[in-house]
């Protein structure tokens, strides 16, 4: 289809996806803010991300109830990624990090150069929803990450 120039076609319009549905919860404008959705037991107080029909602790049904967690992490570990797999770009950092009385969760970390010293084992991160990648149709993969609270904030 041409754009009415006799130039090239018009490229479709980027569209944002969600990596999956369920994961998290997208703010909605001011003084509404994003989360993980995780579910916690009624039974024996288990915390879980993502959430869960069935505690995996306890393993009991019906007791998990839908939770938001926390915005706010410690870095438990981290590592750069040097190859990485379709649809991302290499080096990117992701973590494992400890969510405020939460569980401990895979995350990808924005907002710092993917370099060997970028973070440090129990620095503070906070939850940002954006783009992860691009599909093969050029579309906006948005998912979850976290970011330093402070880049000059190492403890």
């Amino acid at each position: 289809m041409a754009n009415g120039t006799g130039n090239s076609p018009t490229p479709p319009a980027t569209k944002e996806v969600l990596v999956m549905e369920g994961l998290f919860h997208r703010s909605s404008g001011p003084g509404d803010k994003a989360y993980l959705i995780g579910s916690t037991c009624g039974a024996c107080g288990y915390v879980a991300f993502p959430k869960r029909v069935v505690c995996p602790a306890c393993v009991r049904e019906n007791t998990m109830k839908e939770t938001p967690l926390s915005t706010r992490a410690k870095v438990f570990s981290f590592t750069v990624a040097r190859v990485a797999p379709p649809g991302f770009t290499a080096p990117y950092l992701q973590a494992w990090v400890d969510v405020e009385k939460g569980p401990r969760i895979f995350s990808l970390i924005a907002g710092v150069e993917p370099k060997d010293d970028a973070l440090v084992e129990g620095q503070d991160v906070e939850l940002v929803i954006e783009k992860i990648r691009t599909d093969e149709g050029g579309n906006d993969i948005i998912g979850y990450k976290f970011r330093p609270v402070s880049t000059g904030g190492k403890p």
